[in-house]
This record gives C-alpha cells, sequence and structure tokens, in this order.
C-alpha cells in the first residue's frame, strides 16, 4: 500500500482517552494494510469506552467501513450458542451432567446415550465433526443435519479425548435449544439475546445484503497437528467457499454469525455484568460463574494446549486473554470477543482481512489487543495482569 492510500484510511467513532493505546494500534493496522476494513469496541461496567470503525468493505476498496457494515465472524458465532445454552440452565431447563438423550431420545443412536451438555461444552463429546462433509445445501437444511448427528458414529469415547468441532458443537447445542424453548435455536436467540440488547448479530442474512463486508482470505491454512483433528476441520473446509455471499443464507450456528464489534461487545458487556445489564436480568452470575471457570485442561487435537470453561477459552499461552479472570473466544481469521466479570471490561473486533499466524491464537492483531486490554485493565482497576 503507498502512502496516498495509507493516508486515506479514516478511522471513526470515538475512543476513551483511558483507551488511548487501542485507537493507536487500531489505525495502525489499517495503515500498514493489515486491515482492510475493520471494527473495535469496548465496554466498561456496561458502558462503551470504545465504538471504532474504518478502512473499506469492497475488494475495489471504494466502499468505505461504515457504522452498521457487519461481517462474517465464524467461530465467534460459538459465544452466542453457548448464551442460550446457559440461560436453559438458569432457567432450570437443562442440566450440563445429564445425558443429552433426556432431551433428544433420538441423539441417543450408536453409543450416543451417555453425552452430556457439559461434554459437548468442551469439546469432549465424541463427535467432533459427521463423519463425512456436508455440502451448504446440505447445512441449510436444519432437520437433515439433525438426522445427520442422530445417526453419526462416534469418533471416540465421550470425555476421553478433547477435539474441538467446528460445526457439529452449534447443530447439537442449538437442538437442544429448540426441544427445551420450544423455538428454533435463531428465534431463541433473536427472541432472548439480540432483540432486548440491541445487538446487530444475525446468523443469517440474504446475499445481497449490502452492509455485508467483503472478506479477504487469509494467505494460508490452518496447520492441524494430528489426524482427527485435521479430519475435523477437513469436513469444515470441504463443505465451500465460506466467503462466498451465496451461502450468507445457511444458519451454521457454530460460524455463520454476521455481525461487527459493536455487537459483540455489547453481547459481552452482559456477562461482565454478571448477567445483568440496564435493569434486565438476562442470568445470574452464578451460572457466568461457573462458565467462566476452568472446566477442562487439555491437548486439544485441533487447538493444542488449552483451558476451557462451558465452551469459552480461558487465559493460558496458547490463547491469551487480557487477564487471568476473562474468558473469551474467537472466530477464524481473527475476530473476538472477550469479557471479564472481575474488571467489568467486555471487547470485541471484527475484521475482513482473515489472517492466520503461526498457528490458532497467534495473530499479531488478537495478541496486540490483548496485550493492550490487559495493560489498560492493570491501569484503571488495579487487578493483576497476566503474570
Amino acid at each position: 500500500m503507498g502512502l496516498l492510500e495509507r493516508l486515506m484510511v479514516d478511522v471513526h467513532g470515538f475512543c476513551d482517552e483511558r483507551f488511548r493505546a487501542i485507537e493507536d494500534f487500531f489505525r495502525a493496522n489499517l495503515d500498514s494494510g493489515v486491515d482492510k476494513g475493520a471494527s473495535f469496541a469496548a465496554t466498561l461496567n456496561g458502558e462503551f469506552v470504545v465504538d471504532l470503525w474504518g478502512g473499506t468493505r469492497d475488494y475495489a476498496k471504494v466502499e468505505r467501513w461504515e457504522s452498521d457494515t457487519v461481517v462474517r465472524v465464524f467461530s465467534t458465532s460459538k459465544p452466542m450458542v453457548i448464551i442460550t445454552v446457559l440461560m436453559l440452565v438458569d432457567r432450570g431447563l437443562l442440566d450440563l451432567d445429564s445425558p443429552v438423550a433426556e432431551y433428544w431420545p433420538e441423539f441417543a443412536k450408536h453409543g450416543k446415550g451417555g453425552i452430556t451438555t457439559r461434554q459437548i461444552l468442551v469439546h469432549k463429546s465424541g463427535l467432533p465433526g459427521f463423519g463425512r462433509t456436508l455440502s451448504f445445501d446440505e447445512l441449510s437444511d436444519w432437520d437433515g443435519v439433525i438426522a445427520t448427528i442422530e445417526n453419526a458414529e462416534l469418533w471416540y469415547k465421550p470425555g476421553t479425548i478433547t477435539c474441538y468441532s467446528p460445526t457439529t458443537f452449534g447443530y447439537m447445542l442449538g437442538e437442544l435449544v429448540h426441544r427445551l424453548s420450544g423455538v428454533p435455536f435463531v428465534e431463541f436467540f433473536d427472541r432472548e439475546i439480540a432483540e432486548p440488547l440491541g445487538a446487530d448479530f444475525d446468523f443469517s442474512t440474504p446475499a445481497s445484503e449490502t452492509r455485508v463486508s467483503a472478506l479477504w482470505p487469509a494467505d494460508r491454512v490452518p496447520e492441524i497437528g494430528t489426524p482427527m483433528g485435521q479430519a475435523a476441520m477437513d469436513e469444515i473446509v470441504a463443505s465451500g467457499e465460506w466467503i462466498d455471499p451465496q451461502y450468507f443464507p445457511t444458519v451454521i450456528p457454530s460460524g455463520s454469525g454476521i455481525t461487527n464489534a459493536r455487537a459483540l461487545t455489547r453481547i459481552g458487556s452482559m456477562l461482565a455484568m454478571g448477567g445483568e445489564l440496564n435493569g434486565r436480568r438476562y442470568m445470574s452470575r452464578a451460572v457466568i460463574d461457573e462458565a467462566s471457570s476452568e472446566q477442562s485442561v487439555a491437548i486439544d487435537e485441533v487447538l493444542g494446549p488449552i483451558r476451557y470453561g462451558l465452551g469459552f477459552g480461558l487465559d493460558n499461552d496458547s490463547f491469551r486473554a487480557p487477564t487471568p479472570t476473562a474468558f473469551h473466544w474467537g472466530g477464524y481469521g481473527g475476530s473476538f470477543m472477550t469479557m471479564d466479570q472481575a474488571s467489568g471490561i467486555s471487547a470485541g473486533y471484527a475484521q475482513n482481512q482473515l489472517l492466520i499466524g503461526d498457528g490458532y491464537g497467534s495473530d499479531p492483531r488478537l495478541i496486540g489487543f490483548i496485550e493492550l486490554l490487559g495493560e489498560i485493565s492493570n491501569r484503571i482497576t488495579g487487578l493483576p495482569g497476566r503474570s
């Protein structure tokens, strides 16, 4: 990118002076071309202190990233699924340690009768993939996908191995939400989370929707260190080209989310505030405490060394969080959200340049934002940062 083009990169929005280092980093990424177009937001005690956007959103680099621009965030969709499940737990409708088959009898086929929701959340279900590639046309047929899961064979004995489930995770948990709430997963999410929070988050959008940013593909494919992990990821890669707008109408709970940093942060702020925001109680602090506490420490077949809460990632050397008490998750290519009840800080990032570092969790943008958020959290709250 030449000097003139760098000078034309505009950043809009606002940033509290205490978070100024975040804005400087955000601007630097756009100026250098590491980011084409992006948004970043943060809240402190439920109030926005950062809401930034800038760059471009089309391949011709003509259309500016606007305040309401949205983009596919891939697995940063998973926290939305997790939150719906936590709501069911909080309402007494779901026991994490009861067999899923108690709520969904057909799930029990082929040795799956003992799998629990907790095992799904920590990626120990034994079903990290479908056992075959499903095309986007097949993935768009909810009932067909659920039938495929019901008839799927286990990959390993549940509870014995940790293997990140890129796609089955969302369908399994989404079907539980459907059966226990009485409404389709997306309808439950919209009614209970997105609409009351005013969060611009959708699991599908028409291919013609002009607010959706184009995506620039990563220059490499993530390297998976194990045959099982590779097989799980190969299924999703072989489904089709995820950045193609023709597939944006397909609801895939684990990865089809289309949103921006403001919406991610708004949803995260509810968790950072212990489940209550602007006078509305979404879930109890006790459920969030459990979700953000260590449930599993493992070598994941896909992700490597990891600490899991209930679906969320917790701070470790491979997947750093801003503070030891923060919980988080991210998506393929760079998007992420993080929240911390101890500091009251939540943050989110959504961008259109997909980037893979040396491995999962090593995107230099992610590392930079996380480190800065940790330093700012320590300065504002006095709470310890990462050791």
